[in-house]
């Protein structure tokens, strides 16, 4: 049994440092993922926004502000077909993707991990990649972007509205008996893409994903025309807000 008194110390933990603690990344992506799967089952790789709703409901129920944001993201898309050279692949254009983005100004992702299994990307054969909490947005490595459009405005089908409410109910129980069941050390999940350290230490441990998105980056691979231009536009208008 995990104790309250542990929680909340985690909670303590992640204000004072401004970052939620790798415990409560832990333990989120492990129930959420669990529920995703149980509750879509292969179509799971679609469901960003339900994730990201349910995982922004259980930050805000231990006091970490959170909200889900809509836009585009680029990641290095790995084949396990060594022959082939990694290329790029996400939601961009007509595509949107949903993620959380916490009071400390963390990107979290889970579905990211499963773009390999999305029907628009299972063709390919290609290596899954980690899921993200990345904490210093400021830098980004080329492998990674996260393009913003906007907070999420939920307005969904009355079905999709039930489906949602339905899952965000499994994944609470999960919460409640995973911290009921488990200890501590029994809630694992790894690897988890949250900075600069992480990614290296997963390229010298011969991650498939860093190993190949390592080969894009020295390649000098440019960015899809229509990231770099939406890019190029989200860096003005930061530029021209800083300068008012």
């Amino acid at each position: 049994m995990i104790k309250n008194s542990f929680i909340k110390k985690q909670i303590e933990k992640s204000k004072r440092e401004r970052r939620t603690s790798d415990f409560l990344r832990r333990l989120i992506f492990f129930v959420v993922e669990k529920s995703l799967i149980e509750h879509y089952g292969d179509d799971y790789s679609m469901k960003c926004l339900q994730s990201s709703v349910v995982i922004s409901k259980i930050l805000n129920d231990l006091g970490i502000k959170s909200r889900e944001f809509v836009g585009a993201v680029c990641v290095s898309q790995v084949f396990k077909d060594s022959t082939r050279l990694p290329s790029w692949n996400g939601f961009w254009g007509e595509d949107h993707h949903a993620w959380t983005i916490t009071e400390y100004g963390e990107v979290v992702d889970l579905t990211i991990s499963a773009l390999h299994a999305h029907p628009m990307s299972k063709e390919y054969n290609q290596v899954p990649m980690p899921p993200v909490w990345w904490g210093d947005t400021e830098h980004w490595p080329q492998i990674l972007r996260y393009l913003p459009e906007g907070a999420v405005k939920l307005d969904l089908p009355e079905n999709d509205a039930e489906d949602l409410e339905e899952f965000t109910a499994r994944v609470l129980k999960e919460l409640e008996q995973t911290l009921h069941n488990k200890s501590v050390d029994e809630v694992e999940y790894s690897p988890i893409l949250h900075g600069i350290d992480a990614l290296n230490k997963l390229h010298e441990s011969g991650h498939p994903w860093l190993r190949g998105s390592y080969v894009l980056q020295e390649a000098n691979i440019p960015h899809p025309p229509w990231v770099a231009e939406r890019e190029r536009q989200l860096m003005s208008e930061y530029s021209a807000k800083n300068q008012t």
